[in-house]
């Protein structure tokens, strides 16, 4: 959470970013650290001041477990996150990425994860890398294919 509030500070320093669109691109904890960031940036009002984001392998939660045991969409994270985007934003996926589930599994967090499913949040648009991701390092080497699946720079 801390990378992430530092991040969005520098999104929104103009003598650290200037006063282009940015994109962000991140995979795995990279990912958590853009999901953080946004999250930071909707809290202070700096709206739209991201282009574009790609999450490849995101360990960022799509349900959390409340208080009495009932598993409840945590789509308000994510509705905040989109709203300060404003062009397009990707969720990668694997379903092969048994790393991210087994981690996610442990922490005891939820088997509801952005990096091995789809989101169905409007304004989000899923990738399926399952072809590509065989493992959770592939993400490290295949950036480029994944971009291109996802016709990040159309």
């Amino acid at each position: 959470e801390e990378a992430g509030k530092a991040m969005a500070a520098a999104i929104t320093d103009a003598e650290v970013a200037g006063r282009r669109p940015i994109t962000l691109v991140g995979f795995s904890l990279g990912a958590a650290v853009i999901f953080h960031a946004l999250q930071e940036l909707y809290k202070t009002g700096k709206f739209h001041a991201v282009q574009s984001v790609v999450l490849m392998g995101a360990p960022a939660l799509m349900h959390w477990t409340a208080p009495d045991g009932e598993a409840e969409a945590d789509v308000s994270q994510w509705t905040k996150a989109r709203a300060v985007v404003s062009d397009r934003f990707v969720n990668c996926y694997s379903k092969n990425d048994w790393v991210l589930g087994v981690f996610m599994r442990k922490m005891d967090w939820s088997e509801q994860v952005a990096g091995l499913s789809p989101i169905n949040i409007e304004g989000v648009e899923n990738v399926d890398c399952s072809d590509l991701i065989v493992r959770h390092t592939d993400y490290a080497t295949k950036v480029r294919q994944i971009l291109e699946l996802a016709e990040a720079f159309r």
